[in-house]
């Protein structure tokens, strides 16, 4: 089963974000210490997967974890799934909404990242139902099946 990786979050603008062992997301609000916290709902967790950091890798570009400014970093790829797919960790549920733009930040990093990471950064998401969630939880991707079983 696909698992979360690393969780950041932090008040100040700079990344990479620092990394949490926990963190409590709040329905409609996004992860409580997060400098986003209770800004734009559907753009309130941003999740990215290994995978991103695989293709910054592959150019060259070594990144340590939350340099995206991600706020969950999982072990697969969430532009695979779709806009309006459902993951559930822990007791909490997000909504997938919008791939997250490469913005200049990056490029302090490198000046190559923000082609490389082109529509590959990661994915917004709106906490559905929130919760706490911990490194190392299974993350399950919710099907219209399970979405009734939980209704």
């Amino acid at each position: 089963m696909p698992q979360l990786l690393s969780l950041h979050a932090g008040l100040a603008p700079s990344l990479p974000k620092p990394a949490l062992l926990q963190v409590r997301l709040v329905e409609g609000q996004g992860v409580e210490g997060d400098r986003h916290f209770g800004r734009h709902p559907d753009r309130a967790v941003l999740v990215a997967g290994q995978t991103s950091y695989a293709k910054a890798h592959q150019a060259g570009i070594e990144l340590p974890w939350g340099a995206l400014g991600e706020n969950l970093l999982v072990d697969f790829d969430p532009h695979a799934l779709g806009p309006h797919s459902r993951l559930k960790i822990g007791t909490a549920v997000l909504e997938l909404t919008t791939v997250c733009t490469v913005c200049d930040t990056l490029s302090a990093f490198d000046l190559r990242l923000p082609k490389v990471l082109y529509n590959a950064r990661g994915v917004y998401a709106r906490v559905l139902q929130g919760g706490l969630v911990r490194v190392g939880d299974p993350v399950e991707v919710l099907t219209p099946d399970s979405l009734l079983r939980m209704g």
